[in-house]
């Protein structure tokens, strides 16, 4: 997949608070607030798994078109290569942790 390789999202959301980050693992608490959502992108080794911790979080794919509305502490995973981004379908703040891994993290924005 074309795309602009970062090691960190440069990106600005309503929060992150980083709770686990070695060479092989991330795990981020992610606060989005109405109407945010993160950029399209992908990733060339990790899978990302989101759970949804409260508010009205989507999780938004392509290849093929998919949306996924999470249920309070639903995951939703998402293959290396494939294109997504994650939305705040709500009208408040949605938190979700965000589990990213096995394997060196990249950014690959769509």
């Amino acid at each position: 997949m074309a795309g602009q390789q970062d090691q960190s999202p440069h990106y600005a959301i309503a929060g992150r608070q980083s709770i686990v980050e070695t060479p092989d693992v991330r795990v981020t608490l992610m606060t989005l607030a109405p109407g945010e959502a993160t950029p399209w992108h992908s990733h060339s080794a990790i899978t990302d798994t989101a759970f949804r911790l409260d508010g009205e979080v989507e999780v938004q794919a392509r290849e093929p078109e998919e949306a996924i509305r999470l249920l309070p502490g639903e995951p939703c995973r998402m293959e290396p290569g494939r294109a997504h981004r994650v939305v705040n379908a709500g009208q408040t703040h949605c938190r979700f942790l965000l589990v990213q891994g096995v394997g060196p993290y990249d950014f690959l924005k769509v």
